[in-house]
């Protein structure tokens, strides 16, 4: 049925909307060090006078202090991801309302870098929606609308104040990357006008898409670092932290009870194209953010998972889907927030940087352990493992690779895939598949002898709560029952029965996994459920 009318006209400028802004969003941190004793480079002429204005405001004078004698601060750098673009209300003159240039940074009053609980006196949003790398080196000229390069502008806040965390969500924009935006604009236009699955046109360039903007990122990481050294500080007085992007999007969404309709939920891409984006896109994204981060001796949080579960058309999200602030339909700054965290998003980025500030690791990952609108830090990264069963050889699986609610759990030949990696969340005695972190091994019904084994989403309930027991998988609630298999073919499904060490039907070994699947065709591409 067509649209009508100014609808077409309005996503067509779409493409204007979300070329300069990321789809996906950041976090970390860790408390600093010894006051600094090193020697301060001078700022060039044009940023000092910048500077002596701004401490001017902050101490009434404008000498650069002793670090000991300044306020501190924590800062954010990067896109739209981290801006706050996608929630409003916006710092005055980053919504196209400024005086002179058009200015739509989209910095938003309420964007997780003012929501960390960290103890500071300053908090400096400094990213810009469609910022590239290039926008966080200083020195490079790479400025947005009106305002100062990003790298410029931390270069003068580390002079002016103690900055003890640069948190920094960057590289899903630049030129020859994910490219996120124009991708999500293509898709979205794509399942708009029913022109297909874009899917196929960006599958295989994946990976070198990923590789171009770790390496950028890397470099950008590298030129902050500069930068502090340049203001005096020593590796002991600041942390920098690097956070990816969660998933914005979820091929599980008519799942939810309350589904709002694919125009009412703005969730305007065909299932299939969100299902590379969440199984194949993100998590690529997610190994190259890691390496960039850990390569360059920073401190690194995994967010990838945040967001499952709160997608666009899911129960409760935390990102907007196409979504107008209600201006000219024709403009497409009007639609430039679409696909972006809102207000309970930033608060989750918010949450998951305290607590991992208040951390010693150097790595974390963050979570929402069971759809409770909360979050979760756990020190390190989620490490997913295959199940095999030890009188079969096969490993437990989700059928067709679909986490849709009530897919089967079988056992089938092991292949690496994301449908047989799982992870054991101890605090809630929980078993997650690897696809998402919103769905959780389930005994369908309730726990009894012979119900069976699904995918559904994680609740807590009593037939979703695990523990490993010396190779069985035995029940929480009912320890007397185990999963387990009947016979050692090939696609038996798994189900609770009387547990028996000795029946090695019932014993599972916790493995690295294996295969060759990696991230190819068949390791995201689900059943025709999807």
């Amino acid at each position: 049925m067509p649209l009508p009318d100014p609808v077409p006209r309005a996503l067509r400028s779409l493409a204007a909307l979300l070329t300069g802004a990321a789809t996906a969003v950041a976090m970390g941190a860790l408390a600093a060090g010894p006051a600094s004793a090193q020697a301060t480079t001078p700022l060039p002429d044009r940023l000092e006078r910048i500077r002596a204005q701004e401490a001017t405001a902050l101490y009434g004078s404008p000498e650069i202090r002793p670090m000991d004698q300044r306020k501190t601060s924590i800062a954010s750098m990067g896109d739209s991801e981290i801006s706050g673009e996608g929630q409003g209300p916006y710092e005055r003159g980053t919504n196209g309302d400024g005086d002179g240039d058009e200015n739509w940074c989209h910095r938003a009053l309420h964007a997780g870098i003012h929501r960390t609980e960290i103890d500071v006196d300053q908090t400096y949003n400094l990213a810009c929606s469609g910022a590239t790398t290039q926008n966080l080196i200083y020195g490079s000229g790479a400025r947005q609308w009106d305002e100062l390069n990003q790298g410029d502008n931390l270069a003068i806040k580390a002079r002016n104040t103690h900055v003890k965390l640069i948190w920094i969500v960057a590289s899903a924009n630049d030129e020859g990357g994910i490219e996120f935006g124009p991708v999500m604009t293509d898709c979205t236009m794509r399942r708009i006008f029913f022109q297909g699955n874009c899917w196929p046109d960006y599958t295989d360039g994946v990976q070198a898409r990923v590789d171009v903007s770790g390496r950028n990122l890397a470099t950008a990481v590298t030129s902050v670092k500069q930068t502090m050294t340049d203001a005096g500080y020593t590796s002991s007085d600041y942390q920098v932290v690097v956070m990816g992007y969660p998933s914005p999007v979820s091929p599980d969404v008519e799942d939810n009870p309350n589904f709002p309709g694919w125009y009412n939920g703005g969730c305007l891409l065909y299932l299939k194209d969100m299902a590379i984006g969440r199984n194949k896109v993100v998590p690529l994204f997610e190994r190259a953010v890691r390496k960039a981060a850990l390569d360059t001796g920073v401190r690194y949080l995994d967010n990838s998972r945040l967001f499952h579960g709160h997608e666009p058309c899911t129960e409760n999200p935390w990102v907007s889907g196409v979504t107008s602030d209600g201006g000219d339909p024709r403009n497409g700054n009007t639609w430039r927030q679409s696909w972006h965290p809102n207000y309970r998003g930033h608060g989750a980025f918010g949450a998951c940087v305290g607590a991992f500030y208040a951390s010693t690791s150097r790595t974390g990952t963050c979570v929402d352990p069971k759809s409770t609108d909360s979050t979760r830090f756990h020190s390190g990264l989620m490490t997913f493992r295959q199940l095999r069963n030890a009188a079969s050889g096969y490993c437990l699986d989700s059928q067709g690779y679909s986490t849709r609610n009530t897919y089967d759990l079988l056992q089938w030949t092991c292949h690496g895939g994301s449908n047989q990696g799982w992870w054991h969340d101890s605090g809630n005695s929980s078993l997650h598949i690897e696809l998402t972190h919103d769905r959780c091994v389930d005994a369908e019904g309730g726990v009894a002898a012979g119900r069976m084994a699904i995918v559904y989403n994680c609740h807590g309930g009593a037939n979703q709560q695990w523990r490993h027991d010396n190779g069985l998988i035995r029940s929480k609630g009912q320890p007397s029952l185990c999963l387990g298999v009947a016979d050692t073919n090939r696609e038996t499904r798994v189900r609770l029965v009387a547990c028996d060490a000795s029946d090695a039907k019932q014993q599972w070994r916790w493995e690295n996994q294996t295969g060759t699947y990696g991230f190819g065709y068949s390791d995201w591409m689900p059943s025709s459920a999807y």
